[in-house]
């Protein structure tokens, strides 16, 4: 099968759908598919941002704000990958990029699928409602209707899409980095508390601080790793907050990070925290939990949701005092058997050989039947 992924973007910066890519192409490569990634240059500084392995990349230059998503001759480009392809699958639904590839597959009669990756989900807080309303109304409904499928990143996800009146609509599990599998780590060897993302406005970088602040583990050994580039559109300036609650001396900022040092963060660290406001699915908790950290997430992040209604996590509250309490719970050294119970639990369903099954499934289903 001929698979092509429209994405606003692919730097390494960007996370969410670049993460997904990234984990799920070199897998359809190895079940004998061919793949091409198009998207814009957007927030790509170095050749790796450019780059997908096991696809070939078309790289369509930047016209304008990221937000808008035009890019140089990105018709022509579309309009040529779509009939090459014999599925479309689009990574989004704001930006001008994403649009044309709806337009262009379903003008060629090529099945694309339409994964929105939460943007409708209760906790998501769009920067411009009425202008997010008008683009919903006039350039992205029509073309949603002839979407294949649309795909959800979870069954909660799903069922935010149904509630708006979309049809055909099926969740997809997402994976995490297969590498991550082989990490056997004791327990008494892991030390430390790790945020592990983009330090955006909604990962709530902030809480975790002083959550952490409040845990007292930084007395017991345990510092705090911010690993991630810090986004120039934050309120606060993390760096000075842990100055002034006294912990400056605990905890390490990094900024981005390759793939080498982020396995290593996973693999010797014990705490994963992400006090976020919002995330349809939430890979970096499923690649700590898949590592065999314990996690502390929020009631708002959806892969510790599903393990929590299966019995094998919690989520908290977003209050620093609760998610301190967690904290120091999750560091214990009598903490390693719920550890291993969502690690297990972790590397036996979200794995990218079954996301790619499920996209095949997908294709192979009949437009006309309900999901």
């Amino acid at each position: 099968m001929r698979i092509l992924h429209v994405a606003p973007g692919i730097s390494r910066r960007l996370g969410g759908p670049t993460s997904l890519l990234r984990g799920l192409v070199p897998v359809q490569r190895e079940r004998g598919h061919t793949v091409t990634v198009v998207a814009t240059d957007l927030g790509a500084e170095t050749d790796a941002d450019r780059e997908v392995e096991g696809a070939r990349v078309v790289a369509v230059p930047l016209v304008g704000p990221g937000r808008v998503g035009y890019g140089r001759g990105m018709r022509r480009v579309i309009r040529d990958e779509v009939q090459r392809a014999d599925v479309v699958h689009i990574h989004g639904v704001y930006g001008l990029l994403l649009i044309v590839a709806m337009r262009e597959a379903r003008r060629a009669g090529v099945p694309y699928l339409v994964a929105p990756h939460g943007v409708w989900t209760p906790h998501h807080s769009p920067n411009n409602p009425a202008l997010n309303a008008a683009w919903d109304t006039l350039l992205l409904r029509p073309q949603m209707k002839g979407a294949h499928r649309v795909v959800a990143d979870s069954e909660r996800d799903a069922g935010f899409l149904r509630e708006k009146g979309f049809e055909r609509v099926t969740s997809m599990a997402l994976g995490v980095d297969p590498a991550l599998q082989a990490i056997g780590t004791p327990w008494k060897d892991r030390t430390g508390v790790l945020f592990l993302s983009r330090v955006a406005r909604k990962k709530r970088v902030d809480l975790a601080i002083e959550a952490y602040a409040r845990s007292g583990l930084a007395e017991q050994g345990h510092d705090l790793v911010v690993a991630g580039p810090i986004e120039e559109s934050l309120p606060y300036d993390p760096r000075e907050m842990v100055e002034r609650l006294g912990i400056a001396g605990h905890v390490d900022f990094l900024g981005a990070v390759e793939e080498r040092e982020r396995r290593d963060l996973l693999r010797r660290m014990r705490v994963f925290i992400l006090a976020s406001d919002d995330e349809s699915f939430g890979i970096a908790v499923a690649e700590a939990a898949s590592a065999g950290m314990a996690v502390v997430a929020s009631d708002r992040v959806v892969a510790m949701l599903e393990a929590e209604h299966d019995g094998v996590a919690s989520t908290f509250p977003q209050d620093p005092d609760v998610l301190a309490e967690a904290l120091t719970a999750a560091a214990g050294d009598d903490a390693e058997p719920a550890a291993v119970a969502l690690r297990d639990y972790a590397r036996e369903r979200w794995t990218w050989e079954h996301a790619a099954k499920q996209i095949e499934e997908m294709v192979a289903e009949p437009r006309t039947a309900s999901a």
